[in-house]
């Protein structure tokens, strides 16, 4: 009897071995399969760059970043990439209206991915809306918007307090006026995610003044009636349905 329990008891632990390891393997080639992407997109958009370069007469009148343009026609989706100093934060930016979450598991190629794309939200329009929305996982691995955690520290902002977002319709810098963490969806939360474009001067006013009351610390900056808002938003796991947020004003002028 003790026999046939301690070879059951063997069965069932060399099954959960294997089953272990069956994921275990998948998440490594999955995560392998999602860097050799990003490089391969680092890669054409370095490729178009240079090109641009060379081709490049002096006489446009509207300048286009050839690297972003390369990643829209090889999908369309793609609107822009974001890049934020001393963070791994350096991924391209989808784009899918009227297909909510679209790019929450999926990758720049539509194939599924548990680190999915970061995406600007379906209620946002490009050039249109006051706030500019972009979601995006916070992964165990430090991937996508985990390290938006260290904005935490005051410190970090301090050394870091911009955001880069090349874009097909211009390369545009945000200054981060607002650092915060918040619980969604609980009845009486913070429906931060609900600003997309104000209809009055105090609907901006007011959504500025909240996330400046919210902010982990002053930074010392904040946005005016008319100035473009972007919002980062991710998990954050020291409450229930956490969120962390950074929001950042567009700093007008062109980019050196």
């Amino acid at each position: 009897m003790r026999k046939w329990v301690a070879g059951l008891l063997l069965s069932i632990s060399v099954i959960l071995l294997t089953i272990s390891l069956y994921f275990l393997i998948g998440f490594f080639m999955q995560e392998r399969q999602d860097n050799q992407l990003q490089q391969e997109l680092q890669e054409l958009m370095q490729k178009r760059e240079d090109e641009s370069e060379e081709d490049a007469s002096g006489d446009s009148l509207i300048e286009i970043d050839a690297g972003i343009l390369a990643l829209h026609e090889e999908n369309p989706d793609c609107i822009g990439w974001l890049t934020i100093d001393g963070t791994r934060i350096d991924y391209p930016v989808m784009y899918r209206p009227g297909d909510k979450n679209y790019y929450l598991h999926r990758d720049f190629n539509g194939e599924y991915s548990a680190n999915g794309c970061l995406f600007l939200a379906e209620e946002c329009v490009p050039g249109n809306s006051d706030n500019l929305i972009i979601y995006g996982h916070h992964m165990n691995s430090g991937k996508m918007f985990a390290d938006l955690e260290k904005y935490k520290d005051e410190g970090f902002y301090e050394e870091h307090p911009t955001i880069l977002f090349r874009t097909i319709w211009g390369n545009e810098q945000y200054q981060i006026f607002a650092a915060f963490t918040t619980p969604v969806y609980t009845g009486n939360d913070f429906d931060y995610y609900s600003f997309i474009k104000a209809g009055t001067v105090e609907d901006y006013k007011k959504f500025v003044a909240s996330v400046k009351e919210k902010s982990l610390y002053q930074t010392g900056t904040t946005a005016k009636y008319r100035d473009k808002v972007l919002t980062l938003s991710t998990c954050e796991y020291s409450q229930k349905n956490g969120r962390m947020v950074l929001v950042a004003k567009k700093n007008n002028g062109k980019l050196p």
